[in-house]
C-alpha cells in the first residue's frame, strides 16, 4: 500500500507496511472478468449528453440524473474549466498538519481495513475535511499516478468550484452520499475515474469530513456507494466512541478534583472488594502513593449477627451505610470507615464509597512520628542567574516523578532547599517531608534512627518500639543530607531497603514495605569516594539515577545583589530595625568577595552586618573584619595575579585563623563552614 503525501509543496509517494492475512472480500465488485484494461477514455456516444451541455448548458436526455445536471450548472455559473480539472487550490503542509491530527488517527484503521478489501483493483481511499480539502490518499502505486496526474493529492480541494462535478465536491454541496462516473464529471480529464463519498457526521450531526473511494471508471458500481456509506458509518461509531471516552475523561477528572478538595479520606471499591479510586487525603492516612493500592483487593469486615464477617460478602451487598474496619493493602494500618453503596439504574449493587472516620484517622497517624513539612518551594528560591535557573528548570522536570534524585554541590549552595523545592512540585507532596542528616547521627545508632526498632529490640529501648524515620517519611520524602557521611556498614542496608522498598525495624520480625521518594544530598565527589573504597560503588548508581548539581554562588552572575537585598530586609525584620539602603561600595565590596560558604557564609555575614547597623544605611564598616580586608578582593580584568580556588581557600583560612587568633570556633562560623569542616580543610591544606 503507498500513500500520496505533499511535502515541499509537491507530491511524492510513500509506501506503507500495512500487513493483515484477511482475504479481499469484495474484489470481486470491483474486478469483474469482463472489464479488460482500465483507465481508458470513454467514446463520444459516452459522452454526447456532456457535450451538448457545454454547448447549450441543457440536457435533453430525459432520465439524467438531476442531481448531476444541478451540479453542471453550478460549475457552469462558477466559470469552471471544463477541459482542465487539475487542481490549483491547495493550503499549505503545516495547515495540513494541523488539519489531519487527531481526525487522521482515528480514521486510519477503517481505511486500512477498507483498503485491503479493495486491494490490486486500481481504487484509491480517500479522506477529506469538512471543507473538502484533501488529508488522506492510500492506495496503488499506479492509481495514485493517475491520481499525481490531477493534484488528487493531501492539500488539495476538491469542492465543486476548483474542479468541477466530483464525488466529493458534490458531496459537499449536498451533503449526502454521491457517486459519479466517467463523463458526469464536469471536467473532461476526470472521465477517466470513477468515484463514490459519503459524509462523516458527529453524534449531533454535524458534517466534520468525507470518505471516498475512486477508480477506473470501467469497474463502477453502485455496490462501490455501499461500501463506502457502511465505512463512513464505522468512522462516525468510532469517533462517538472516543468522544464518550473523553467526555468520561473530563468526568472523571473533574470527580478527581472534587475528590481531593474534600478534608475526608475517600475510597472507591467495586462490589468484589477491589480499590477503583483513593483520594489523596486518604492515601496520606496510610502512607500509601494511590498508584500502589488501585487496583488491590481491601479488606474491610463488619459485626454481623453477632460476628464479625468480610464486609463484602455480608447480604451480598450493604443495602445501608455500614461501620467497618478496614485494613489496607500492604498492612499499613487499619481505621473505621462509613461505606456508603452506590447502585446501578436496575438497583443492582455496582460497589462502595468509603469515608474514613476523622477520629480514627487520628488514631493511625498517632502511631507514627510527627510528618514534617517542607516549606520552600522553587518560588522561593532567590536568583535570576543563567546558571540558577537553569539548575531550577532542570529539577521542575525531574520533580513530579517517583525517581530517586541526587542533588551535589558545594557547602551552602542550598541543597536542602532544592530538597524541599523537589517535594512539594511531586506526587509525594501530601507526604511528609523527612530530612536526615547522615553525618550527625553517631555510628552506633543511625540503624535504629532510620529503621525504627521493636519492642525490647535493646536495653533502654522504649517500650512498645519506636518507628524510624523511614517509616516518618512513608507516602513522602525523605532527605538524607551529608549521604557521603554514612558509615559502609550503613551502605549496604540502605541499598536493601532502595531495591526491597521495605524495611526491618532492629529486632523486628516482620518488615514493613514503604513508599518513600530518596532524595540524597552531598558536598562530596561520590565517584572519587568510590575509587578510594570509601562509598559503595552499587549505592553509587543506584543513588545516582537524577543528578543534580548546584551552582557555587561565585558563579551565578547578578545574584549577590538579589540575595542581600532579600536578606537585609529579612534579618533586619528579625531585630527590629529598618534598613532602607545599601551603599555601593558594601555592595561592590560583596559581589567581589569569592564566597566559599556560599549562600549560607553570604546569609551570615549580612546577619553580622544588620546588627551592628545603628542607621538606616548598611556600610561598609558593619560588614565582618575578613570581608573588609582588600586582598580579598578577587582581581579585576589585566591583573596579572590569579589564584586557583584552592589557593584562595587556603589563603582565606589562614587569614581568618590569623584575625581569630586561632579560634577554631569563631574563625568557623566568619567563614560560613562547620568546625569539623574547617579541621578538615586545614589537615587538607597543611595548616597548624
Amino acid at each position: 500500500m503507498y500513500s500520496l503525501i505533499r511535502k515541499h509543496n509537491q507530491f511524492c509517494f510513500v509506501e506503507n507496511g500495512l500487513k493483515t492475512g484477511s482475504d479481499a472480500i469484495i474484489k470481486s465488485l470491483f474486478s469483474p472478468k469482463w472489464y479488460g484494461s482500465t483507465w481508458q477514455l470513454p467514446s463520444k456516444t459516452e459522452k454526447k449528453t456532456w457535450i451538448d451541455f457545454l454547448k447549450s448548458g441543457q440536457v435533453k436526455e430525459p432520465h439524467f440524473n438531476n442531481k448531476i445536471l444541478q451540479s453542471w450548472t453550478r460549475c457552469r455559473h462558477a466559470k469552471v474549466d471544463p477541459i482542465q480539472g487539475v487542481c490549483e487550490k491547495f493550503i499549505s503542509v503545516k495547515e495540513l498538519e494541523h488539519r489531519s491530527e487527531k481526525f487522521t488517527v482515528l480514521v486510519k484503521p477503517i481505511m486500512d481495513t477498507l483498503y485491503h478489501c479493495v486491494k490490486g483493483s486500481e481504487f484509491v481511499i480517500v479522506l477529506i475535511d469538512r471543507e473538502g480539502y484533501i488529508l488522506k490518499t492510500v492506495g496503488g502505486l499506479k492509481e495514485l499516478k493517475q491520481a499525481d496526474k490531477l493534484r488528487f493529492g493531501p492539500a488539495a480541494n476538491w469542492g465543486e468550484e476548483f474542479v468541477g462535478t466530483n464525488a466529493i465536491g458534490t458531496a459537499l454541496a449536498l451533503g449526502h452520499p454521491v457517486q459519479v462516473t466517467g463523463p458526469e464529471h464536469y471536467c473532461e480529464s476526470h472521465h477517466l475515474w470513477t468515484c463514490s463519498a459519503a459524509p462523516i457526521r458527529k453524534q449531533n450531526g454535524e458534517i466534520i469530513g468525507f470518505l471516498d473511494i475512486s477508480g477506473p471508471r470501467e469497474r463502477a458500481s453502485a455496490h462501490q456507494l455501499g461500501l463506502i456509506v457502511a465505512a463512513a458509518h464505522a468512522i462516525e461509531d468510532r469517533i462517538g466512541l472516543d468522544e464518550s471516552c473523553s467526555q468520561l475523561y473530563d468526568i472523571n477528572k473533574y470527580l478527581e478534583a472534587v475528590l481531593n478538595s474534600v478534608s475526608d479520606g475517600i475510597i472507591a471499591v467495586n462490589g468484589q472488594g477491589i480499590i477503583t479510586g483513593i483520594n489523596k487525603v486518604a492515601a496520606k492516612t496510610f502512607r500509601l502513593h494511590p498508584k500502589e493500592v488501585v487496583g488491590q483487593t481491601l479488606n474491610a469486615t463488619v459485626h454481623y449477627n453477632g460476628r464479625l464477617q468480610n464486609f463484602f460478602k455480608t447480604r451480598a451487598a450493604g443495602f445501608a451505610k455500614e461501620e467497618i474496619q478496614l485494613n489496607m493493602p500492604g498492612g499499613q494500618g487499619s481505621c473505621i470507615a462509613t461505606a456508603n453503596p452506590v447502585f446501578s439504574e436496575k438497583n443492582d449493587n455496582q460497589g462502595f464509597v468509603l469515608t474514613l472516620s476523622p477520629t480514627n484517622q487520628s488514631y493511625l497517624l498517632s502511631h507514627k512520628p510527627e510528618a514534617a513539612i517542607a516549606k520552600f518551594r522553587f518560588v522561593d528560591i532567590i536568583g535570576e542567574s543563567k546558571a540558577i535557573r537553569q539548575t531550577i528548570e532542570k529539577a521542575k522536570r525531574v520533580a513530579p516523578g517517583p525517581s530517586t534524585v541526587l542533588i551535589l554541590g558545594e557547602s551552602g549552595t542550598g541543597k536542602e532547599l532544592f530538597a524541599q523545592a523537589i517535594h512539594g512540585a511531586s506526587d509525594y507532596r501530601h507526604g511528609p517531608f523527612v530530612p536526615v542528616s547522615c553525618g550527625a547521627i553517631p555510628r552506633e545508632l543511625i540503624q535504629s534512627e532510620l529503621f525504627g526498632y521493636a519492642d525490647g529490640a535493646f536495653t533502654g529501648a522504649k517500650r512498645g518500639g519506636c518507628a524510624g524515620k523511614f517509616e516518618a517519611a512513608n507516602g513522602g520524602t525523605l532527605f538524607l543530607d551529608e549521604i557521603g557521611e554514612m558509615p559502609l556498614e550503613m551502605q549496604i542496608n540502605l541499598l536493601r531497603v532502595l531495591e526491597e522498598k521495605a524495611i526491618m525495624p532492629v529486632g523486628g520480625k516482620k518488615s514493613i514495605p514503604l513508599n518513600v521518594r530518596i532524595i540524597a544530598a552531598t558536598n562530596k565527589s561520590l565517584f572519587e569516594e568510590v575509587s578510594k573504597g570509601r562509598f559503595r560503588e552499587d549505592l553509587y548508581y543506584r543513588l545516582n539515577v537524577i543528578s543534580i548539581t548546584l551552582p557555587s554562588l561565585k558563579v551565578r552572575d547578578g545574584d549577590i545583589g538579589l540575595l542581600t537585598q532579600y536578606w537585609v530586609d529579612k534579618k533586619s525584620r528579625k531585630v527590629g530595625r529598618e534598613i532602607k539602603q545599601i551603599e555601593p561600595d558594601t555592595l561592590s565590596r560583596l559581589e567581589n568577595y569569592h564566597w566559599p560558604g556560599n549562600v549560607r557564609e553570604l546569609v551570615n555575614a549580612i546577619e553580622h552586618a544588620v546588627n551592628y547597623t545603628t542607621s538606616e544605611t548598611l556600610a561598609e564598616k558593619h560588614l565582618p573584619a575578613y570581608l573588609r580586608k582588600k586582598q580579598f578582593e578577587k582581581p579585576r580584568p589585566g591583573e596579572d595575579r590569579i589564584m586557583t580556588l584552592s589557593a584562595l581557600e587556603k589563603d582565606a583560612i589562614e587569614k581568618t585563623l590569623s584575625f581569630y587568633k586561632g579560634n577554631i570556633t569563631r574563625a568557623s562560623k566568619a567563614l560560613g563552614i562547620g568546625r569539623n569542616t574547617l579541621y578538615d580543610k586545614m589537615k587538607k591544606y597543611g595548616i597548624r
